[in-house]
């Protein structure tokens, strides 16, 4: 049995523990060996982590596909509830890399190819009918096996089964208009046989007009023949080859996203790397600082083609470097920094003018299909891409995303809510969150795509299947609507991007209740989703007032009501369940967490003789709460060392300067609003460590001499220059060497040493009382700001979630950090009493 099986077994049944009691050891072994055996895993189990990725990544889009491939893969749901809701953690770093690897090992493809299709699943460009295609090749793959294996049939080089499997997995991977185009037309039906999708195949490859000409068709040939199980002996020819190798070298393009706002050509990049999702609620993109590197005048929607040599234009001027630098530079900045009168933000006028000839447009069949797009672009943010990929279904236990039709005619958009970090099984008091959101659809809007829909309501709401068809005719429309309109173009730019623009521009609510709403990425919301935890029925009121926002803005120029309603408030789960992260804890649990701190100082105070093991527990304990409460009262991360000196922490101002995660530009350093309670905490720690070193000066006078330079650290670098300041801050920021003030004593034989406070430890200090994760402070503060309704920039602002373009420390910023601290500190002192946090004096202070 191999190390990760173990661990999986035993994560399994502890999820059993908790949420499945009648199933037992012997039954989680067997069903976990039924499932590993069936996908032919290697014996390391390397990657699994990527099939329980792909089941998600599957259900997202088609609940149905979904199902199918659990049931062929012989994947228990209850082993799929337990991998995907909790996080499987594992001590050993190499074991906890093998389960997460992205990449095959050398071999892989020959020895488990299928496995292989599985890993690299994440690369896939699923759609509805490419989930629908992998579904049939799954179910396919198993019927036709012993033919795939069979030896009279493989090539010299490989077996049917690896040039199936491979061909497969670069068909579903490979961006070619072409190939997307047969992803989005095959299978016809959800139920084609295999035979019918190999003669939808072969009619592709027949057709001259489809095909003139086009280097990816073997991907497809190949595809032919294993669904329609006629492979024949291959003929082995010889070719002469050229003594050197001329195949031009790969380089990988950069992941960019693009910037909201900014011009078309320009867009941040993002590490390549692929991360493994921190066990303390770290997600993947907020491990390191986003970028404040943009990419300018490249096509990211295409590949870049091998031979392509690099543009040799490059200036050498410094000066028309800087002056490009700073075009760029001043482009993003501007896109974080729009106005209601932005010229990208649609106006008024013209969405009055638009929802009216959309409303005639609605009564013409021939352009019932065209208008539904056009809503849909402007109320769900979404492409024509994403469109295609939505449905109208009437049955809960078949769900996809898109339009749930309930049994009172109401209409719900359908999506889900889902996270990469995950909580531990051994969490405590942390709320139970949903994946699932309905979100009410106009009644207008619905009632359109029925009639759209004609006899047949469920199936795909476009019907249309070639995109580009789609695009081009919604451009030639909204050209033509322009052309007649005095103001400017309504582009599809405009209208997708209509709902970030208005927000941007206005604040009215938090782009994050968009973003689980109807599953828009945006990029804005790129690492704040990790954080927030919010009601349902929160969540569908901060959407109402959204377009409550907007109809008053169109009221206000024409001077009457809309003829229709752009959103009505309605709630589909009436328990109001959370969505979002799953590392908030509730209330009551903060409630336990400080009870039992306070409970450990008062149980710790030292007696009359103060004794150096009851001064040690003592301090320990003391230390403990007030970093706590630091971690809820300030958003820090789980990091070590948090505040590594005394000189961030301004009093007076309540401010402190915080560098959990950042670069060597201290591009992510920012500062934060310190609530009153957790000043007059860190005024009496610092008293504490003062009286402290006092006390342990004779026994201890090494330890007490860097207590010295933590308590007295405003003396010494008040008297920094600039050159001095700077090479002070990149040692003592979020440093594991440098001694900071939050730190254990613990005892060493005879002596005692002081270490500095790390997540881990900072966990266990009451793990017998409650176990939260280290992180999970700043998941509580940023859900209660979003419930207080504070302004989005301001809740930024304290979590440190800026984009590229947003240095508040910049000295082009605008913003004050005096009002914005004033601002945010009454609400983070009403945030602390309602949960009971309160200033504790220091016995020795």
């Amino acid at each position: 049995m191999t190390s990760i099986k173990q661990h999986l077994i035993e994560h399994i049944c502890r999820y059993c523990e908790l949420k499945k009691p009648h199933i037992g050891k012997d039954e989680v072994s067997e069903d976990l060996d039924d499932f590993v055996d069936r996908i032919f895993a290697p014996e390391s189990l390397g990657g699994l982590k990527q099939v329980i990725r792909l089941i998600a990544r599957v259900r997202n889009i088609s609940f149905h596909s979904a199902q199918s491939i659990m049931k062929e893969l012989n994947l228990a749901t209850y082993i799929f509830d337990a991998l995907h809701k909790y996080s499987f953690d594992i001590e050993d770093r190499y074991i906890s890399n093998e389960y997460h690897r992205t990449k095959y090992q050398k071999g892989w493809c020959s020895e488990y190819p299928f496995y292989v299709v599985l890993l690299k699943s994440y690369e896939y460009n699923l759609t509805i009918k490419s989930c629908e295609l992998f579904a049939t090749f799954i179910k396919h793959y198993y019927s036709v096996l012993d033919t795939l294996r069979d030896k009279d049939l493989a090539r010299e080089s490989s077996t049917r089964e690896e040039d199936a499997c491979s061909n497969f997995r670069l068909f579903m991977r490979t961006n070619v208009a072409e190939l997307n185009f047969v992803r989005e037309t095959i299978p016809n039906t959800t139920g084609d046989s295999p035979a019918a999708i190999a003669h939808q195949l072969d009619q592709y490859l027949t057709s001259k007009e489809t095909w003139p000409y086009l280097p990816h068709k073997n991907y497809l040939r190949t595809l032919c023949h294993f669904f329609s199980n006629d492979w024949k002996p291959a003929k082995h020819i010889t070719r002469r080859r050229p003594a050197i190798d001329r195949v031009p070298k790969r380089y990988a393009d950069p992941i960019a996203i693009p910037i909201v706002g900014a011009h078309d050509d320009i867009f941040a990049l993002l590490p390549d790397e692929p991360l493994i999702p921190n066990s303390e609620g770290l997600n993947d993109d907020d491990q390191y600082a986003a970028q404040t590197f943009v990419i300018n005048n490249r096509d990211v929607d295409t590949k870049r083609d091998k031979t392509e040599l690099l543009d040799t234009a490059i200036p050498f001027n410094k000066h028309v470097q800087n002056r490009t630098a700073i075009d760029v530079t001043a482009s993003v900045r501007r896109s974080h920094n729009m106005g209601i009168q932005n010229t990208q933000l649609l106006m008024p006028e013209e969405l009055n003018f638009l929802i009216e000839k959309l409303i005639l447009m609605g009564h013409r069949p021939a352009n019932r299909e065209m208008t539904i797009v056009i809503w849909l672009m402007l109320l769900l943010s979404k492409s024509v891409e994403e469109i295609q990929s939505l449905v109208v279904f009437t049955d809960l236990s078949r769900k996809q995303q898109g339009l749930y039709i309930d049994e009172l005619g109401q209409g719900w958009w359908f999506f889900y809510v889902s996270h990469s970090a995950k909580a531990k099984l051994d969490n405590e008091g942390l709320r139970e969150v949903k994946e699932e959101v309905f979100t009410p659809c106009p009644e207008f809007l619905q009632k359109l795509i029925v009639s759209n829909r004609g006899a047949q309501l469920t199936g795909p709401i476009l019907n249309e299947k070639d995109s580009k068809i789609i695009t081009s005719t919604v451009v030639r429309k909204l050209k033509k609507l322009s052309d007649r309109h005095a103001s400017g173009r309504v582009s599809v730019r405009r209208l997708v991007n209509f709902v970030s623009y208005y927000l941007n521009s206005t604040d009215v609510i938090d782009p994050i209740f968009i973003d689980y709403s109807y599953a828009v990425h945006m990029y804005t919301t790129r690492v704040a989703r990790s954080y927030a935890n919010v009601r349902d029925h929160f969540r569908t009121e901060q959407l109402s007032k959204l377009w409550q926002n907007v109809e008053q803005d169109i009221q206000l120029f024409t001077g009457k009501p809309l003829p229709v309603s752009l959103f009505e408030l309605r709630h589909f789960d009436q328990t109001n369940p959370f969505l979002g992260s799953s590392f908030t804890p509730t209330n009551d649990a903060i409630a336990t967490l400080i009870n039992s701190l306070t409970k450990r100082v008062s149980a710790s105070i030292p007696g009359f003789q103060h004794r150096l093991l009851d001064m040690i527990e003592y301090h320990n304990a003391f230390t403990a709460y007030t970093a706590w409460m630091l971690l809820f009262g300030t958003g820090y991360r789980a990091a070590w060392n948090p505040l590594p000196t005394f000189a961030l922490f301004l009093p007076s101002l309540n401010l402190m300067g915080i560098s959990d995660k950042d670069d060597s530009d201290f591009s992510h350093s920012r500062i934060v609003a310190v609530p009153n309670i957790l000043v007059s905490q860190l005024n009496e720690y610092k008293r504490h460590l003062g009286c402290l070193r006092s006390l342990l000066r004779v026994l201890l006078p090494k330890m007490c001499s860097t207590i010295d330079n933590i308590v007295d650290v405003q003396q010494h670098v008040l008297s920094f220059n600039h050159t001095q300041a700077t090479q002070w801050y990149k040692v003592i920021r979020n440093s594991r060497k440098e001694q900071g003030p939050f730190f254990f004593l613990n005892r060493q034989g005879n002596s005692v040493v002081a270490t500095n406070l790390s997540p881990s430890e900072l966990v266990n200090y009451c793990k017998n009382e409650l176990q939260l994760p280290a992180n999970a402070g700043r998941h509580w503060l940023k859900s209660h700001l979003l419930k207080k309704n504070i302004c989005p920039e301001l809740i930024n602002f304290q979590m440190g979630h800026w984009q590229a373009g947003e240095v508040p420390l910049g000295d082009y910023s605008a913003l004050s950090h005096v009002e914005a601290i004033n601002e945010i500190v009454p609400v983070l002192d009403e945030l602390f009493e309602e949960v009971g946090w309160k200033s504790l004096k220091s016995v020795i202070s």
